[in-house]
């Protein structure tokens, strides 16, 4: 991913997680956003030198418009941590596109497979990837106060 595009990227991931946080969990804007700013911001940090994760583009007519963050390790599981398609070319099977790919470079890499967390709220994502054969592994709950 060219580097003049990671800002508009990491942005567009903190507003759509920000969006998934206060719907999945209820959380106000203010919480929600600050709670996405850091989780991406963390993983950033852990990214520095590593040399399993990977940050490709989404293009469409030489414009990029979205991105894929994961981790493809040799004889492991590969991780997809983020996947974000701007709001104006979605449903367009841009994002099909694009995890296909990152499922063709980690097994590449010699992954044994693909794992992803999605909210159960996000029903579009889940219908995608149930499509693409991804299957239910677990549950994660939450408790509200």
């Amino acid at each position: 991913m060219p580097p003049a595009y990671r800002p508009r990227f990491f942005a567009g991931l903190v507003a759509y997680q920000t969006t998934q946080l206060q719907q999945a969990m209820g959380y106000s804007q203010e919480v929600a956003h600050d709670l996405a700013y850091h989780q991406i911001q963390g993983v950033q940090q852990d990214d520095a030198g590593l040399t399993h994760r990977h940050l490709v583009a989404a293009k469409w007519k030489k414009n990029i418009i979205g991105g894929a963050w994961y981790m493809a390790v040799p004889e492991r599981a590969s991780s997809l941590l983020w996947i974000m398609i701007e709001d104006a070319h979605r449903g367009q099977g841009h994002g099909r596109r694009l995890l296909a790919h990152v499922a063709e470079q980690a097994r590449a890499a010699g992954a044994t497979g693909l794992v992803l967390h999605v909210f159960t709220a996000n029903t579009a994502a889940v219908t995608l990837y149930r499509k693409l054969g991804f299957s239910d592994i677990g549950k994660e709950m939450f408790l509200s106060w």
